[in-house]
Parts: structure tokens; C-alpha cells; sequence
């Protein structure tokens, strides 16, 4: 896959914060259609030669311009991470259109004729052997696993898990908003719950990885039982994480609807803790006690 940098145009609109690009009409090998990328870079990139880590967002429709998005409602990734690169956490963002009629089928791993999924694994050698060594050749990234970052919603935050746990040399981070592990079937999305589950156990790289993960209250109003499926899929892969020791942030919003106004609310936090904040260094008192080889309780008070 070729990208070429002088066709990396800007976009205007005046919604937009900083500075969005696209590449336009692309296409995408191994899936079978095209599509426009969007690229959004920090501050002062064409000042520097700084190096950048990245975020892989699906869904890219959705990520900047309302016009564009599902129900005309985006996720405002440009201001929050034109707030980010304020707060001294700049990174480059990626974003992949979904398939215009087809998403669950690039988005999930194990499908069902009838009903779609099973291309996840095509969608996944797209994003890892094509997209980012294409990205990584124009643009001046971090291209280490702890520096390439992978985040979406629904069945997008089944896909991030998936390319998390099946590309780990890649991908050192995830975040999965409001995964949805009860499609096409609820025994498919069980099967693909239960591959994440048997990676984490099985053991992901040390360095730098980590994990987001959130669910809502109130993600599918009109049927109760799936609604309580994404707090309990949720929940079970957060206490798999736990037993392995996985750094984390789960967020549970019992008011959390399934759509993109929850998911934009959720974004910043979750965009700092994966760039940053999963790293935070000890307070001072910690270290000291580890220095001194013993507890201090009467800090933990």
C-alpha cells in the first residue's frame, strides 16, 4: 500500500479544531473497496521533527465532522486532542471509514452466513500489514507497539480487542467503548469473547500494554436482556484483565446510551489514560516506602 504524502489534503470546515487531513479515495488492500482516510496532526507538525504516537480509530465517519457521522453526532476527536496536545500529550490520529453496508463483517471475527461478521481477520492484515507500515512511511510516528494504539465502539471495540490480542506485536493498547459481544449471534459473540479471554490468559507482551474499556447502563433501551449482556460481557473480560494483571481503566455509566454523544463524553479520559496516564509514575510517599523496603500505612488512611 502507497501513500503519498502530497496527497494528504486538508480539510476545512468549521467545526473542525486543528489541523485534519484525508487521503482521499484510497484503497484498502484485501477489503475490497475504497474509502477516504482521515489524519489528525498535533500542533506545530509541519514546525518539527518530532515523533508521534498513534491512534487507530474505526468508524472514521464518525470521528470529526457531524455531517458526516451516524445520527449527524461525531465524537469531536480534534478538540479533544487538540486539548491533549496542550496538556503536553500529542499524538496522530488515524481513522478508517467502516464499510458502508457491510461493518460488522470487517469488525467481527467469527460470522454467520445469514447474517454477516467473519472478515475481522482481513480487516485486521488491512490495518496492520498495509495501513500502518503505509502511515509509518509518511509520516513521522513512534511505529513501536507501545507507541500504536487502537480504539472504537460497539462492534468497533470488539474489532480493537481482537486486533489488540491477535496483532500484540503491533497494537500495545485498546480501547473498546461499549463492546458488543452478542452479535451476530450471541454464541458467535460468545466465541469471540471467549478468544480474547483465552490471549489475555495465554499472555500478552509486558511492555506497554494496556487496556480501556467501558459499557453503559442503558445500551440497547428497547431490549432488556442484551442490555444487560454488554455490562456482563464488560465485567468478565474486565475480571480476566484483572487476573492477569493487564493495566486497566474501566468506566461503567449506568446512564450511558449506545451512541455517539456517550462515546464522544468518554473519549478524552479514556485518549490520556491510553497515551499517558496507564504509565503515571508512583507518588513520592510510594517510593520512599519502596526504597525503605517497607509500608506505610499511615498514608493509605
Amino acid at each position: 500500500m502507497h501513500l503519498d504524502p502530497s496527497d494528504l489534503l486538508p480539510l476545512r470546515d468549521p467545526h473542525l479544531t486543528g489541523d485534519l487531513r484525508s487521503w482521499r479515495d484510497v484503497e484498502l488492500p484485501g477489503l475490497d473497496r475504497r474509502a477516504e482516510i482521515y489524519v489528525w496532526l498535533p500542533p506545530g507538525y509541519d514546525d518539527g521533527d518530532d515523533r508521534y504516537p498513534v491512534l487507530y480509530l474505526h468508524d472514521g465517519d464518525n470521528m470529526f465532522l457531524p455531517q458526516r457521522a451516524f445520527g449527524g453526532v461525531a465524537w469531536d476527536v480534534d478538540r479533544a486532542m487538540s486539548a491533549l496536545a496542550g496538556d503536553g500529550i500529542p499524538a496522530i490520529v488515524v481513522a478508517v471509514p467502516c464499510h458502508p453496508t457491510a461493518r460488522g463483517d470487517e469488525y467481527v471475527p467469527h460470522g454467520d452466513p445469514r447474517l454477516g461478521g467473519g472478515r475481522a481477520a482481513d480487516y485486521a492484515t488491512f490495518l496492520a500489514d498495509h495501513l500502518k507500515p503505509a502511515v509509518d512511511g509518511v509520516l513521522r510516528t513512534r511505529p513501536g507497539r507501545e507507541d500504536t494504539l487502537v480504539a472504537g465502539s460497539s462492534l468497533g471495540g470488539l474489532v480493537s480487542a481482537y486486533l489488540w490480542t491477535e496483532r500484540p506485536e503491533v497494537f500495545g493498547g485498546a480501547g473498546m467503548f461499549s463492546p458488543a459481544y452478542y452479535w451476530p449471534t450471541e454464541e458467535l459473540g460468545e466465541r469471540c469473547l471467549r478468544d480474547v479471554e483465552d490471549a489475555l490468559r495465554t499472555g500478552l507482551p509486558d511492555e506497554g500494554t494496556r487496556l480501556y474499556l467501558d459499557v453503559g447502563g442503558r445500551e440497547h433501551h428497547l431490549d432488556r436482556h442484551v442490555e444487560r449482556l454488554y455490562v456482563e460481557h464488560a465485567e468478565r473480560l474486565l475480571d480476566v484483565v484483572r487476573e492477569t494483571g493487564v493495566p486497566v481503566r474501566y468506566v461503567y455509566d449506568s446512564q450511558g446510551y449506545h451512541f455517539e454523544t456517550a462515546w464522544a463524553e468518554r473519549f478524552p479520559a479514556a485518549a490520556a489514560w491510553l497515551l499517558r496516564g496507564y504509565a503515571v509514575a508512583p507518588p513520592a510517599y510510594v517510593l520512599a516506602d519502596l526504597a525503605a523496603g517497607a509500608g506505610s500505612a499511615e498514608h493509605l488512611g
